[in-house]
């Protein structure tokens, strides 16, 4: 296992840096997305834009985990076959039979520890948790699309850890009324994705009356993502989708909050 730097970018971003797709093809899919509601990954992978593997591994990235493998070596894989419903990763992980509910809460515990500098699938991969083809496979779960089963192929793992004076997306309980009142900060990472992943957990257990992420760095903070209860409650009642609930798809494909 080796171990080099991490520095967070959007993932529709990413994938065009690294020329696995065009602007053009990722503004195609996110019309796409608003139009009809399904996850940008899983739209991207059945259009035959990008395969399932590079998907996934641009995923394990966001998490703090890449995965090299040799020349023109990857996993296969497809979209869903139903319509996908986003899913926070912890929830998923412990669901799917990829960790135990102690594992997690140990390793959210070692992230907490780490007051943000450190990233869960860094941690989940790093500290034996699981492997990094087994975070790619339940991301690529999360996101809509399956990877195959292929003891065979050689992966070798990279950690990172976040680049000193990093980006921190903290997590912020928040109250509307009587006014608006940010409470302690409940979770913090590198990643925006966890961010997102831990907050739509929260919501999901908790029921908060609020949530707010904001991005904070020496410079200064800024909101980047919000939630309320009502307009949540609003939603569900139009019976609209977990990304249409929080206005875009939650892996955030786009630079709203790169800054």
């Amino acid at each position: 296992m080796l171990h080099a730097r991490y520095s967070w970018q959007p993932l529709g971003e990413l994938l065009v840096s690294k020329g696995l797709l065009t602007q053009a093809e990722l503004d195609a899919a996110l019309t796409e997305q608003k139009r009809s509601g399904r996850l940008v990954g899983e739209i991207l992978v059945e259009s035959g834009v990008l395969s399932a593997f590079s998907l996934s591994r641009a995923l394990t990235e966001q998490h703090g985990v890449e995965l090299q493998t040799a020349k023109d070596t990857e996993l296969g894989g497809t979209g869903a076959q139903t319509p996908t419903v986003w899913r926070p990763l912890g929830k998923l992980l412990v669901e799917q039979g990829y960790l135990s509910k102690l594992d997690l809460r140990g390793a959210l515990e070692k992230q907490r520890e780490s007051k943000g500098r450190r990233l869960l699938g860094e941690i989940l991969v790093a500290d034996g948790y699981l492997s990094g083809i087994a975070l790619a496979r339940a991301l690529g779960e999360q996101n809509g699309i399956a990877l195959h089963d292929d003891t065979e192929l050689d992966v070798e793992t990279v950690v990172k850890t976040a680049e000193p004076g990093q980006v921190v997306f903290q997590v912020f309980e928040v109250s509307y009324a009587p006014r608006y009142k940010p409470h302690e900060v409940i979770y913090e990472s590198p990643s925006f994705m966890e961010a997102v992943d831990f907050a739509a957990e929260f919501i999901e257990d908790a029921n908060p009356d609020g949530i707010e992420i904001q991005r904070s760095e020496a410079s200064g903070r800024e909101t980047v993502w919000t939630y309320s209860d009502s307009r949540a409650a609003a939603t569900a009642r139009s019976r609209k989708d977990l990304a249409e609930t929080f206005g875009f798809d939650p892996t955030l494909w786009g630079t709203a909050a790169a800054g």
